[in-house]
């Protein structure tokens, strides 16, 4: 609908509650919603919107892409914390949204040896760590970050700037198909076919690859260029982010150099620099030992702890309903995995798992 971005449908959709009521034009849109102008209701095309809308379905249905929409459980939860994300989202590729580890590789299309090496080393640093790699498939770093990522099993994600009726650059077309090919990799658009490469859409698709990560790491960029607008843009969304210094007489580490010198990057110089700062060493080890000791329980215990482990803390009558248990038993229960180290209780009475 003409007017109608990504902030202002998600702020029809809360206030009206469904997708339908938005499209049904028997429906009187006179609500009163905070910052929607009401002249903006008479210039609603919605009749023109869903007309358009058939040959994208079609598209989608006949390629056999799928969607993401705002609302869905599997919408990448990063991206909800973003109040510019994308309403629906087309992707193809066997891939998870919401992976517990995600960082963003981003950097000058003008890559240059020094840049291939940094991304050799960092890839194979954080191969054993289960992280997806989210990057723009542009030439330069984008398409050889995919790469390295490929030959490393590592997963990965391409963000475009068009429709996926196309590939751009075609170079990369081959890169393209063969990640969505394989397991844990893909590609992804929130344009619909017909959309062409334009300039504009690309600063729009940065958005996207800073906002479904948990950190941003530039690798050369020269002083303006895409990779800084995504950093900038993961700074806005308080997400971590990560520069490699260069030598200063290099037209493609000024970018970086700039990004460090100005508080706006952590300066890092390995893989492992990168791994320590984002505490994965310590995260994992605390997986493993919490793993462990679960496996030596049974019955009501296992329970109590899946179910604890779900919503992080709990009240003992929430939990008593959840299991239908009477608090009594269930008290006991606690009190046992309280000496056993793998519990622990809270003010209210609230329980959580230890930090191991």
């Amino acid at each position: 609908m003409d007017g109608i971005g990504a902030k202002n449908a998600k702020v029809l959709l809360a206030y009206l509650g469904s997708e339908d009521k938005i499209f049904d034009a028997s429906f009187n849109l006179r609500t009163e919603i905070p910052g929607f102008a009401k002249e903006r209701y008479r210039t609603l095309n919605r009749e023109k919107a869903l007309k358009e809308a058939v040959p994208i379905v079609e598209f989608v249905e006949k390629n056999n892409i799928d969607t993401t929409f705002f609302t869905d459980k599997s919408y990448p939860k990063r991206l909800k914390e973003c109040a510019d994300g994308p309403v629906l989202i087309y992707h193809r590729g066997n891939f998870d949204f919401n992976p517990r580890k995600s960082i963003a590789i981003v950097g000058t299309r003008n890559m240059t040896s020094y840049g291939k090496q940094l991304i050799n080393e960092l890839i194979a640093a954080i191969a054993p760590y289960n992280v997806q790699v989210v990057s723009g498939l542009a030439l330069g770093v984008d398409g050889y970050t995919h790469k390295k990522c490929l030959e490393y099993g590592v997963p990965t994600i391409g963000v475009l700037g068009h429709g996926l009726d196309r590939i751009y650059p075609q170079l990369h077309q081959k890169l393209a198909k063969k990640m969505v090919e394989t397991e844990g990799c893909g590609v992804i658009t929130e344009f619909p076919h017909n959309t062409r490469p334009d300039r504009e859409n690309f600063p729009q698709r940065n958005r996207i690859v800073a906002g479904m990560t948990d950190a941003t790491i530039v690798i050369e960029s020269g002083e303006r260029g895409g990779s800084l607008i995504t950093a900038l843009l993961a700074n806005d969304y308080n997400r971590d982010v990560y520069a490699f210094p260069g030598n200063i007489d290099r037209p493609f580490s000024k970018g970086c150099n700039h990004l460090i010198s100005n508080n706006k990057a952590h300066l890092i110089t390995s893989g492992k620099d990168l791994i320590r700062l984002m505490e994965w060493e310590i995260e994992d080890k605390e997986k493993a030992i919490q793993t462990n000791l679960f496996d030596g329980l049974e019955g009501d215990e296992k329970i109590i702890v899946t179910t604890i482990k779900e919503f992080e803390k709990i009240s003992l009558d929430v939990l008593a309903i959840r299991m239908k248990k009477p608090v009594h038993l269930l008290s006991g229960l606690l009190l046992g995995l309280e000496l056993k180290g793998i519990v622990m209780s809270l003010p209210g009475k609230k329980y959580a798992l230890e930090r191991l």
